[in-house]
């Protein structure tokens, strides 16, 4: 049975929940994305990245400042500089064996917050109605604004 303004009211009201789940789901996901900034800030720097994986070359063997400025084109201070943020950020430790300091990748802290943030984001993503932004947005489905 056809109810005049019956579509558009269930449609208002999908909305209305729709509006209230996503800006549930987004005031999630920014506190995620705040608790993932040092991890994405520390890694967004090219260097950082060659020393995490020299770390991880090295296993549970460690490597000291000398050892890592050795395989980079940095000097002694600039690695340092590095490794004090990378162990700031919790992607490293450190553990020291007489004068010296080897350093130890330890990124799963990081790599569990980054996974959870991610599939956050995917789970929203995934409950987009593609018809409404067919409709709404289609600038949206061909990428040209």
């Amino acid at each position: 049975m056809y109810v005049p303004g019956g579509q558009i009211k269930q449609r208002c009201a999908m909305n209305s929940f729709s509006s209230e789940y996503f800006k549930e789901k987004i005031s999630i996901i920014r506190e995620k994305f705040n608790k993932c900034t040092p991890y994405m800030t520390t890694l967004s720097d090219t260097v950082r990245q060659k020393i995490l994986l020299i770390l991880a070359e090295s296993g549970t063997d460690g490597m000291d400042v000398q050892d890592i400025t050795a395989k980079t084109h940095l000097s002694r201070p600039a690695i340092s500089h590095h490794l004090r943020i990378l162990k700031d950020s919790g992607m490293i430790l450190s553990h020291k064996k007489g004068t010296q300091v080897y350093y130890f990748i330890y990124i799963s802290k990081a790599l569990e917050s980054l996974k959870d943030l991610f599939s956050t984001v995917e789970n929203l993503v995934s409950n987009i109605d593609m018809e409404s932004v067919k409709e709404n947005a289609p600038w949206m489905i061909t990428g040209k604004v």
